[in-house]
């Protein structure tokens, strides 16, 4: 049974600019070639989780984002500050996040954590961060800060095109996972200030 999730899709254009960074990590730090890599058709910005869900809640989800969404604009959003999660000297994740729109897409998960609370009334209480998951580390490891310092000087150094993108709405996929890893087909989209 497939899983439910909210995302911002990425553009095609700051995907590309994350398969850069993931070059420039490697060749600065080559233990983390190992490491599991998002395939660069699935990076996004999951906005909220919601598990497996029946037929009609998924179509529930779409009803009630919709009522939610609409009376949020779309917004431009900027992804540009590399991180690792917890900490460099022993990281988990390596995650990018937006230093514009940070706030517009917080506001937009809280809509939509809000209008899908009946999936979920007890959600795990984690403060929502948005960011795009680049890698995850099969167990905690040190990256050096050549490494980060390079994507940094890559990222702040970008053409506005390629690290920035419209944000007109979000959209609901399924996650099947396989052995090769997921693979996320798109149920709806659901628009903003409709």
């Amino acid at each position: 049974m497939p899983r439910v999730f909210f995302a911002i899709p990425l553009s095609l254009a700051v995907s590309r600019t994350f398969v850069s960074c993931r070059e420039a990590i490697i060749a600065e730090d080559p233990a983390w070639v190992g490491e599991k890599w998002v395939d660069p058709a699935n990076l996004h910005i999951t906005i909220r989780f919601l598990g497996t869900v029946q037929g009609p809640e998924v179509q529930r989800c779409i009803t009630e984002a919709t009522r939610a969404l609409a009376t949020l604009e779309p917004y431009r959003l900027r992804l540009d500050l590399i991180h690792a999660i917890p900490q460099r000297g022993s990281a988990s994740l390596l995650w990018v996040a937006p230093s514009t729109g940070a706030e517009e897409t917080t506001a937009l998960a809280d809509a939509i954590a809000h209008a899908t609370s009946f999936v979920d009334p007890h959600p795990d209480g984690k403060r929502f961060r948005p960011h795009v998951t680049l890698c995850r580390a099969r167990s905690p490891r040190r990256i050096s800060a050549d490494a980060l310092e390079q994507v940094e000087r890559l990222l702040h150094s970008a053409d506005d095109r390629v690290i920035s993108m419209s944000v007109p709405g979000v959209t609901l996929l399924t996650s099947t996972l396989t052995p090769r890893g997921p693979v996320y087909e798109e149920v709806a989209t659901v628009p903003l200030g409709s």
